[in-house]
């Protein structure tokens, strides 16, 4: 049977069979073409836009707020009140305009816990504001300076460099004491130092008074400069006297700023009236183990 046989046998069975489902597969193909012709439109430019660098990121805060020390690590970029991105300090930021003049907001963003993974802007600082008009393709560096928000309260701030009054910490059952560091191992004026060795297994410092904390609240953090050969435990004591750590701290042979989010440990029961910041030094795996801190600052918002 040849063929043409063949055909004229079969394609009216087929037709007669499946018919409907040949004319929702033409249908379909149909269909899909037209979204397909749809799709390929002629490229558009993109709108006009120009850029903005950081070549510099400081804080400035008041006397009464200590140390300037910081760890901004990203930009958050709103542009007329819609978030345009994230951006690394010192990378670009495309500012869309059309040429026209546009609202910039920019906050400072920091690694929560020092965690890469929980990048967040840090609510302590302000933000920075332009209204301006900048031609298409112009790149702006400048330096950017943030401040503490003026509703911040800072309950604690110890610098470690003395005065009549001496110092917030207290070492406190620990096998050992601290001291201040030598000006070579010191970050920015004084700093203390507690170290390990022989039989002496834990090294611990905890502030001299407790605090009245707000519960119920993320933005309650302890900033401090620090540098460690072993892993430190950082959390408060509340009424129970218990240590209850809020992070474990890895070391770092070079000093290191971090933000320690407390909100975890200050909201978990049972909740106290008042806590007491800790820092502990445990003798483990390393020889000898120390530690250096600086600029410890107790912050929140009410």
């Amino acid at each position: 049977m040849n063929q043409s046989v063949l055909f004229e046998y079969f394609w009216p069975r087929a037709k007669q069979i499946y018919g409907d489902r040949m004319r929702l597969f033409l249908l379909f193909g149909v269909g899909f073409s037209l979204f397909l012709l749809g799709s390929c439109k002629k490229y558009q430019p993109a709108d006009p836009a120009f850029f903005m660098r950081a070549n510099k990121i400081s804080i400035t805060p008041t006397d009464k707020q200590g140390s300037g020390s910081h760890k901004i690590t990203d930009l958050w970029l709103y542009v007329n009140g819609q978030f345009q991105g994230c951006y690394p300090v010192g990378n670009l930021m495309p500012i869309v305009s059309k040429n026209e003049k546009v609202t910039i907001d920019i906050l400072p963003g920091i690694k929560n816990n020092g965690i890469s993974d929980t990048r967040i802007f840090y609510p302590m600082y302000t933000k920075l504001e332009f209204d301006t008009t900048v031609a298409s393709g112009t790149t702006l560096e400048r330096a950017f300076t943030f401040q503490y928000k003026t509703s911040t309260i800072f309950p604690l701030i110890e610098g470690f460099e003395g005065g009549a009054n001496g110092f917030n910490f207290v070492a406190a059952n620990s096998d050992t004491i601290f001291h201040v560091a030598s000006p070579e191992d010191s970050y920015e004026g004084n700093c203390i130092e507690m170290g390990l060795s022989g039989r002496s297994l834990v090294g611990k410092i905890e502030s001299s008074i407790a605090y009245a904390l707000p519960h119920g609240t993320s933005d309650v953090y302890l900033e401090l400069n620090y540098k460690c050969s072993a892993e430190i435990q950082v959390g408060v004591i509340g009424d129970d006297l218990r240590d209850n750590t809020a992070l474990l701290i890895g070391p770092k042979s070079e000093w290191n700023k971090i933000y320690v989010q407390l909100a975890t440990v200050l909201n978990s029961p049972p909740l106290s009236n008042k806590y007491k910041i800790f820092f502990k030094l445990l003798n483990k795996d390393v020889a000898e183990p120390r530690m250096f801190l600086d600029n410890i600052k107790l912050v929140y918002l009410p």
